[in-house]
């Protein structure tokens, strides 16, 4: 009984390293697109602060600032879904189209960013007055209300209250009217 729980070890662990083996010129793939992943979260943690602090009584209770296992779950699916792809991609160059250049692999990976890059400014240009952010609202999307259960048509009514709140938080008259 020993013996077999051996031989199906050595088995699997040949697999896996066939396998790993296989895979390895995607790694530098895997590493830039997590790096770029984990960016667009560590921007949304932040969006998710500077909500909090320009609107703290609009905002979800017990949500400011957290990081939750619910958005831990999402990241996770989205780097699976992002191995794959490139997994896919580098198979389909080396087995179907049969070049060492690896150019589905890399414009995978290149998609992969921009998505993530693009998610990056929604994060930073939201709830932000800074010049920058106001031109990039004109493209992007506004993550404000989808995020965080803010009303934005409520800040339409006097939009210089965004500003005020993020600029100072404390005294604005929009936290004085809530």
């Amino acid at each position: 009984m020993q013996e077999n729980y051996s031989i199906i070890g050595r088995w699997l662990l040949s697999l896996a390293s066939g396998i790993v083996a296989m895979l390895q010129p995607t790694l530098p793939y895997f590493i830039i697109c997590t790096l770029f992943i984990f960016a667009d979260c560590f921007t949304a943690w932040r969006l998710d602060k500077r909500v909090a602090i320009a609107h703290p009584n609009k905002v979800r209770k017990g949500i400011g600032g957290k990081f939750k296992s619910s958005h831990f779950a999402k990241v996770l699916f989205t780097l699976i879904k992002c191995y794959v792809l490139i997994i896919l991609a580098f198979l389909v160059d080396v087995y179907i189209v049969r070049t060492s250049a690896e150019t589905l692999t890399r414009i995978a990976a290149g998609s992969i960013l921009g998505w993530q890059m693009w998610s990056i400014l929604e994060n930073e240009s939201s709830c932000n007055g800074s010049r920058w952010a106001k031109l990039a609202q004109k493209i992007l999307v506004d993550k404000t209300e989808r995020h965080f259960g803010i009303d934005l048509s409520d800040l339409e009514n006097n939009p210089s209250d965004l500003v005020n709140d993020i600029h100072n938080p404390l005294t604005s008259e929009s936290h004085e009217k809530d």
